[in-house]
């Protein structure tokens, strides 16, 4: 997974959360936490229970995260798939099941402005074998044409965003429904999968067919019994048997203009 999306999808997370980036440059932030995201990720359980018993507001940690190309230019968690932390953030976004809808903040001055529905999914797909690594893809459908565009958070940076809809502006009913949106998202991520290199597959097969080989010689020659033998074979499928787990991180439904729908289409991740 390219460091930079879990630079951005962390940078997501909190800001969906409520959180407040105090500070923020290119793969640096730091990150003032809320109350429930101090709960949920600083393992303060006996502090939050002596504020709440004292009935204080308490104080929340901040937490400062790095890309890891800045090596250690700045101070900071580090972003890569092996960070104990951003493992716990996967971890409370997926127990939280985030969902929303959210509708674009527009300033109309003329009535019956049409928004578009845009069904928004942040998908993690873990591959494993015998390296491993993980990709977040962040992916919009269109629910009126059915376009598909990659980066859609990213896109959507900076865009206000409101959980009540705007005067003077309608949602328009999808053409394509919820349930169908979801399947030709899993479908184009499906044939996503299809295009990208499998080195990574032969080689983790090729180290499985190494290890069997050996597994069965020793096996042959008595070093092992049979139930022995099933279960050193059983670990080593679940070591070197290449396979992709895909998880829905968040999702929901986003109501867009038609000219900022139309920009997003246009610009570049």
């Amino acid at each position: 997974m390219n460091s930079a999306s879990h630079y951005e999808f962390t940078k997501t997370f909190f800001e969906l959360n409520g959180c407040e980036i105090t500070e923020k440059k290119r793969g640096h932030m730091k990150v003032k936490l809320t109350k429930e995201m101090d709960e949920s990720l600083m393992n303060r359980p006996f502090y939050w229970h002596y504020m709440k018993k004292m009935n204080r507001e308490g104080d929340p940690l901040s937490l400062t995260f790095k890309d890891i190309q800045l090596g250690e230019e700045e101070e900071g968690i580090y972003l890569h798939p092996g960070t104990p932390k951003l493992q716990q953030i996967y971890q409370v976004s997926l127990e939280k099941g985030y969902t929303t809808r959210l509708y674009e903040k527009v300033n109309a001055t003329v009535q019956n402005i049409a928004l578009h529905p845009w069904l928004c999914m942040n998908v993690r797909l873990t591959f494993r074998g015998k390296q491993s690594k993980d990709l977040l893809l962040s992916l919009g459908l269109n629910l009126i044409n059915g376009a598909l565009i990659h980066g859609i958070m990213e896109k959507l940076d900076n865009l206000p965003l409101m959980s009540k809809v705007a005067d003077y502006t309608f949602p328009m009913t999808p053409l394509i429904k919820i349930e169908s949106g979801y399947q030709r998202i899993l479908d184009h991520i499906e044939s996503y999968l299809s295009s990208l290199d499998t080195h990574w597959a032969e080689e983790s097969l090729s180290q499985l067919h190494h290890e069997k080989e050996l597994l069965e010689s020793f096996y042959h020659s008595q070093d092992v019994d049979e139930d022995q033998y099933e279960k050193e074979l059983e670990q080593l499928l679940i070591r070197y048997q290449p396979r992709i787990q895909l998880e829905v991180a968040n999702g929901g439904l986003l109501y867009l203009t038609n000219q900022t729908s139309n920009n997003m289409l246009t610009k570049k991740s």
